[in-house]
């Protein structure tokens, strides 16, 4: 089985990746809901504060996960460098 590992796609998903992390960070820091009034401030407090936990966490990974992908990156363009070019073929840097 091969499998094709092409550099410039894992640094686009890294990109991704960074875009998402930033968009839930943006969750994480979103209103708390402390406003409301009533029997439902409490309730809607409580909903924003986990909101903002699972925001914070969600941005976290995907931060995580795209440093991983963009080491990935980083090693199969060294590996692709040091692979010989096929007759009539160049490898790209």
């Amino acid at each position: 089985m091969v499998i094709e590992v092409v550099p410039a796609r894992l640094y686009a998903l890294a990109g991704v990746l960074d875009a998402a992390s930033v968009r839930a960070g943006q969750v994480a820091a979103a209103g708390d809901g402390a406003g409301v009034g009533g029997p439902l401030g409490p309730v809607l407090a409580d909903f924003g504060e986990t909101v903002a936990t699972a925001g914070g966490c969600l941005a976290g990974e995907l931060a995580w996960l795209r440093g991983a992908v963009t080491t990935a990156a980083g090693s199969w363009q060294q590996v692709d460098a040091g692979l010989l070019p096929g007759r009539g073929t160049a490898v790209p840097r």
